[in-house]
């Protein structure tokens, strides 16, 4: 279950078997982190594995989290990276943020391609759970998103059971981080109190039930979650029933070698590295856009109406936009002056959309009726 899941997620990002790719692992030396680093490296190969390690040095014995991890990576015949941080606020949310920084800076360092995580399915449910306790919005209840930027979280669909029978079958060492038990955490009482809870008292299977939920707001009818951040093409999803048929929108990323750059509407190009991971949303009141080629800014509702689409249609206009939630381009209507193609581009993000006819024998399809946006 485990290397399976792995393999069709990483599989999704551009990282699969006998390929080249680098990936650095996100190694705490727990459970969780120790089973996916062993579990990588099974899949492919301990020189294409690194794994990364953050001392905060809020704990005295913190030291000797280091040290197991790079034990473990020397045993699995993988790199190891380890950053010790000066001893700063022992804030959850601060604590978070220059983790993730400092893996940041060791999976460019090392060259990988992605930063991988063992957010595990108990995860997702705990962050919906807390979602639900903080705000109930929609978009505290979708939960850990897949990916985000280099971020990869493989394990969503694997239990923290399924990760104990792994760790145990291949005898992996890993310790035990006190501050898991700490009260003071509201995540550590979700799990340990609330979620232990439900299941016992109201609701078995309370965790997957949670975790499906986050799911289906992320890919449902009301979202549509980030495309891969890989060179691998995304899937060609379904638009608005413009004129006659419906369209496609097809998201690709890949090497840019130099050549012809797209200047129709229905296909255009886009520096990726100066784009980040763009997202699909529908159109909302006050965007706007500046348009390729102009000096300023235009309402995109000044567009569409200029350019015929019905009135029923404007409110169901998919846009695709950047990480800060600028417009890049209005499919078919207009492209945004952002990120253009230069000398110094080295991948584009290739966006095109066409008559569902067009479609090949084979491609897969996906419906876009609405999407909005929504992390441990």
């Amino acid at each position: 279950m485990l290397l399976s899941a792995l393999e069709r997620v990483l599989g999704r990002y551009g990282v699969r078997r006998g390929g080249d790719e680098t990936v650095l692992v996100a190694c705490s030396g727990g459970l969780d982190s120790v089973a996916l680093a062993h579990a990588a490296v099974a899949l492919l190969g301990g020189r294409r594995v690194v794994l990364g390690h953050v001392d905060h040095a809020v704990r005295q014995d913190s030291g000797a989290d280091a040290e197991a991890v790079r034990g473990f990576a020397l045993a699995l015949g993988a790199e190891a990276r380890v950053d010790r941080l000066p001893p700063g606020p022992d804030d959850e949310a601060r604590l978070r943020e220059a983790r993730y920084a400092a893996l940041e800076r060791q999976r460019a360092a090392s060259g990988a391609s992605l930063l991988l995580t063992a957010h595990t399915e108990d995860d997702q449910a705990e962050t919906v759970l807390m979602g639900l306790l903080r705000s109930a919005s929609l978009g505290s209840l979708s939960g850990i998103p897949e990916s985000r930027g280099r971020i990869v979280r493989p394990l969503l669909t694997v239990t923290r059971i399924q990760l104990v029978e792994y760790v145990r079958r291949h005898r992996l060492p890993f310790r035990e981080d006190p501050t898991n038990r700490e009260p003071r955490y509201l995540r550590n009482r979700v799990r340990k109190e609330l979620l232990p809870l439900l299941e016992r008292r109201y609701r078995p299977g309370m965790r997957s039930r949670l975790a499906a939920l986050a799911t289906a707001l992320q890919s449902g009818p009301d979202r549509v979650p980030a495309p891969d951040v890989s060179p691998a093409a995304a899937p060609p999803r379904m638009l608005y029933p413009w004129g006659e048929g419906r369209m496609w929108l097809k998201m690709e990323r890949h090497p840019w070698h130099g050549g012809a750059v797209p200047t129709k509407p229905d296909t255009v190009a886009f520096d990726a590295d100066r784009v980040g991971s763009p997202r699909i949303r529908l159109i909302r009141p006050g965007d706007r856009i500046q348009p390729f080629g102009m000096i300023g800014h235009r309402k995109l509702r000044d567009l569409l109406r200029e350019r015929g689409v019905p009135v029923h249609d404007r409110p169901v206009v998919p846009v695709v936009v950047d990480p800060n939630d600028r417009v890049l381009w209005v499919p078919g209507i207009a492209r945004s002056a952002l990120a253009p193609i230069s000398g110094t581009t080295r991948e584009v993000w290739w966006f095109s959309i066409g008559q569902d006819h067009e479609l090949q024998a084979g491609e897969s399809q996906a419906t876009l009726d609405g999407a909005v946006e929504g992390e441990t």
